[in-house]
């Protein structure tokens, strides 16, 4: 008689040993990976952010013919003459949206969407393009545009804001931090989540760089990086005469 065959007893699940090895790898694997695949689903963010740019540029472009500047204080003050008949809501103040604004007082400007960058920072979230409702004041309200804009100071009245008007100078920005002082010293504050490290200049001349390189940690708050203003965006005189306190960045109204 055939002696019987032992069938090995079969283990049911993991040791506990096992378990934590594979926690291991996972968490290992997680920690490489991580990173990257976040840039990947990024990429289509950004480069939403920086063609929207030159969506603005060419509206930007359009109003600079009709006035010979950009909105500014002075363009604001002739809208409300011209168009008093028409209210998209204020056209000037401490945020970009405001000067905006006036790029619908022509006729053929009648889309917020070209404002849209998808943002999310502690203050500024933007996940969807906005309305396209305009009228009765409701134009670009917060929470609907996400480019910051760039400005001159008027050198006799620091109130007044102009035109700029170089065409090596930038005229807008994305993603810069939304505050009324978007400065820490001589560092400008830059959303680090939105775009995973990328900051988005549209120049006079209708060109849109990627300032990654320019970019600094923030050592006193790691959701921030900084730039420092004299470094690749504001450009000097022919004498080489810093000219950084002559701009304004005008940051998104929140």
């Amino acid at each position: 008689m055939k002696a019987p065959i032992l069938k090995k007893q079969r283990r049911n699940g993991f040791t506990l040993v096992e378990l934590m090895v594979v926690i291991a790898i996972l968490a290992a694997l997680a920690s490489v990976g991580y990173g990257p695949i976040l840039d990947h689903m990024n990429d289509g963010d950004r480069q939403k952010a920086s063609s929207n740019l030159k969506n603005v540029f060419t509206l930007l472009q359009q109003f600079h013919t009709d006035h010979n500047q950009y909105p500014c204080d002075a363009t604001a003050e002739t809208l409300r003459e011209e168009k008093s008949d028409l209210d998209f809501g204020e056209l000037t103040g401490d945020n970009s949206n405001a000067y905006f604004r006036q790029l619908f007082y022509k006729g053929d400007v009648t889309s917020e969407k070209p404002f849209f960058a998808k943002v999310s920072t502690g203050v500024l979230n933007i996940t969807t393009e906005a309305d396209d409702k305009l009228a009765g004041g409701q134009a670009l309200q917060a929470g609907e545009n996400a480019m910051s804009y760039v400005m001159l100071r008027d050198k006799h009245d620091s109130g007044v804001k102009k035109s700029v008007k170089v065409s090596n100078a930038p005229l807008a920005m994305c993603s810069v931090l939304p505050s009324k002082t978007p400065y820490s010293g001589d560092k400008l504050l830059i959303d680090m989540d939105s775009f995973r490290g990328h900051l988005f200049v549209l120049f006079c001349d209708g060109s849109v760089n990627d300032m990654e390189k320019a970019l600094e940690e923030n050592p006193d708050d790691e959701t921030t990086g900084v730039i420092n203003k004299k470094k690749s965006i504001f450009p000097e005189t022919k004498k080489g005469r810093d000219t950084t306190g002559d701009y304004l960045i005008l940051t998104p109204e929140v």
